[in-house]
């Protein structure tokens, strides 16, 4: 029993803080048809998870004075749910008018079991209370077994409904230039399948029931379990289009710390410079867009100080053996710059005196993500290009020859 409890308090606690989340950020809205499914869908789920923990039905049996009036409470609220969850898909898929004509529909139909349900409960002696196998110690009798089979079947066509129409939504090519809405719909689609696998197998245990077999009603009674889990891909599927555009994808996190590690060579390699202008604000070392954006910062920084100190014999050097490599004009401008770079960077670089050098040698990216191509060439040039070794050992040579002068 305290597992019972445990899941259900759980997922509906999760579902009251989704409700009033929810309730805070759309009250501005609550004209709208679609923020009222919205809001139902989410009420109607969350207190029916939070009844169905055994603890609740004992109250609420005590407190009504009606012997299991938590079961008729519980299921009621679960087809409320299902018929809202459809309700809302219908107004994502359809202008509110042309949506209008079927939520009426639904409205009607769910409202129509929802007080057959309840004649049918009232009609029936269900006069011991049972906590968690209410529906398979009634089965047999025949108001129950009505009873049940509408609210099963109800909610079985309501999310079965939800998850279709979730899935067409998330196959739109309107949706498909808004990732986080098109997930956003597919976890409103598995949310749907939870119910509905739930309402299949009690269906099915109630079938059997009818027909004497009784060894499958472990399964009636652990269904509910699963139903109730349906909380979590709810709120997932509720949270991915608010928050998630405000995230930068994965892929895009993995190619930061791609480029963070590709450049981090060349930025050791250079802190010499300028050390005190290396930063890492605080809560932000493990994240690649800070890192990254640093160390684009800092090498612009190092490169502007080295600029005075670069070597005009090394830049030629180096455009020329790039040029008889027939290297691509992006890799020829790496290696010329990684080259000057290594040059100006060394002891014997910065030894000489600096010079004056024009605007136009100081290059940047047009944007970011040029920048960052442009500082990844120029890391793996200083780290691996024999064009700049070779450069930069043919200067050293001619400024040895020319001091043995």
């Amino acid at each position: 029993m305290a597992i019972f409890n445990l899941i259900y308090l759980s997922c509906g606690v999760v579902g009251l803080l989704l409700l009033a989340y929810k309730i805070r950020a759309l009250r501005s809205s609550w004209g709208s048809p679609r923020v009222v499914a919205l809001i139902s869908t989410v009420f109607f789920s969350a207190f029916a998870v939070l009844f169905a923990a055994p603890a609740n039905i004992t109250w609420i049996n005590w407190a009504s004075g009606v012997p299991n009036f938590a079961a008729l409470l519980v299921y009621s609220l679960v087809v409320c749910f299902a018929g809202a969850a459809f309700a809302l898909v219908i107004y994502w898929r359809y202008p509110a008018a042309q949506a209008w004509q079927r939520v009426r529909l639904i409205i009607i139909s769910y409202s129509t079991i929802v007080a057959a349900m309840v004649v049918l409960f009232f009609k029936s002696e269900v006069d011991e209370e049972r906590q968690v196998d209410f529906d398979t110690y009634y089965a047999t009798q025949p108001t129950i077994a009505v009873f049940l089979f509408i609210y099963l079947v109800a909610t079985m066509v309501g999310c079965g409904g939800q998850a279709y129409h979730c899935w067409q939504g998330s196959r739109d090519e309107a949706i498909s230039a808004r990732p986080w809405l098109r997930l956003g719909l597919r976890w409103y689609c598995a949310a749907a399948l939870f119910p509905m696998a739930f309402a299949v197998i009690k269906l099915f245990v109630l079938l059997m029931d009818w027909a004497g077999e009784r060894s499958f009603d472990v399964l009636s009674t652990t269904a509910p379990l699963m139903a109730s889990l349906s909380m979590i891909p709810l709120v997932i599927a509720m949270a991915l289009p608010v928050f998630g555009p405000r995230r930068p994808s994965p892929s895009l996190w993995v190619r930061r710390w791609r480029t963070y590690f590709a450049l981090r060579p060349l930025h050791r390699a250079l802190v010499h410079v300028n050390p005190g202008i290396v930063l890492v604000a605080p809560g932000k070392f493990l994240n690649p867009h800070h890192r990254v954006r640093r160390q684009i910062i800092e090498l612009n920084d190092w490169r502007w100080a080295l600029t005075p100190y670069f070597d005009l014999s090394v830049g030629e050097a180096a455009t020329s053996l790039a040029r008889q490599a027939a290297l691509p004009t992006d890799e020829l401008a790496a290696v010329v710059e990684a080259a000057q770079l290594r040059a100006a960077g060394s002891s014997d670089g910065r030894a000489r005196a600096p010079e004056r050098r024009p605007a136009s040698v100081i290059v940047d990216g047009t944007d970011l993500a040029a920048e960052h191509d442009r500082w990844v060439r120029i890391s793996r040039a200083y780290q691996h290009s024999p064009i700049v070794d070779a450069a930069v050992a043919d200067a050293a040579r001619v400024q040895a020859a020319g001091g043995m002068d």
